[in-house]
């Protein structure tokens, strides 16, 4: 195995073990047993827990940041782009979100862990703000408002919906036409007519 390849392997079956164990209160040492390696072999990759943890939270929020909005063409509408980021989204923090709510209860890692979400957020916010703003004409103040409230949502909803048992895609479709028809009120409230596509 690759040392690439191991690493990741050994943030695998941490990410499992903190799953399976309910918090992120797990060792090295566990870890170590969970992937099949020596002690000093798990030290060699990660000397201490927190080193662990924080490769976790660097890749989860590394898949999370931007998430590809970078390369959308430009002469994709609007509304597509918001129904495709919502449900890349949403089934992102529906996957993945028990590992980020355990790693951020954690007091070694809790600031990382927000450092993180911020940077991975700030970057969609500020992609959004400056597509949605232009498309529906509205002041910069009310897109910023509006996309900060959109983008936040998600992470700290998702844990009840699941809990309620409502399905992922419902969940999808109904937060995509709130989103949109947000838009089209502010937009008929603070904007102007949309550019055309």
């Amino acid at each position: 195995m690759s040392p690439e390849a191991r690493r990741q392997s050994i943030v695998d079956a941490a990410v499992e073990l903190i799953l399976e164990l309910g918090h992120s209160g797990v060792t090295l040492e566990q870890v170590a047993d969970r992937e099949g390696i020596s002690k000093a072999l798990i030290y060699k990759y990660f000397p201490r827990r927190e080193a662990l943890l924080k490769a976790i939270l660097d890749r989860e929020f590394g898949a999370l940041r931007g998430r590809g909005l970078d390369t959308i063409p430009e002469k994709i509408p609007v509304e597509r782009i918001i129904r495709g980021t919502v449900e890349q989204a949403l089934h992102y923090y529906n996957d993945h979100g028990p590992i980020l709510r355990l790693l951020s209860s954690d007091p070694d890692v809790a600031d990382l862990a927000q450092k993180g979400n911020r940077s991975s957020r700030s970057s969609t916010t500020g992609y959004f703000v400056n597509v949605l703003g232009k498309n529906y004409g509205v002041p910069e103040d009310v897109a910023v408002i509006a996309v900060t409230m959109v983008v936040n949502a998600p992470i700290h909803s998702m844990r009840y919906l699941r809990h309620q048992n409502i399905d992922i895609e419902r969940t999808v479709e109904v937060w995509t036409e709130f989103i949109v028809g947000g838009w089209q009120a502010l937009q008929k409230r603070y904007g102007t007519a949309p550019k055309k596509n």
